[in-house]
């Protein structure tokens, strides 16, 4: 958790964060990721499409 993505091919760049993640009924990874810029802005996606580059890019944060 905390890891930070972007959308790939978006205009804007937002950054997505992860919050929460879950095992799905159909036994595939999900995470939820907030938007940095206003965290009640949240998506849900497989941890497989979080992972394909044609989706989402990992970004590196300052810790």
């Amino acid at each position: 958790m905390g890891d930070s993505f972007v959308k790939t091919g978006e205009v804007r760049k937002s950054i997505w964060v992860v919050t929460r993640s879950w095992t799905h009924v159909d036994g595939l990874l999900h995470v939820q990721l907030a938007k940095q810029s206003r965290e009640s802005e949240v998506i849900t996606v497989s941890a497989m499409t979080l992972a394909d580059g044609a989706y989402f890019r990992p970004i590196s944060m300052p810790r």
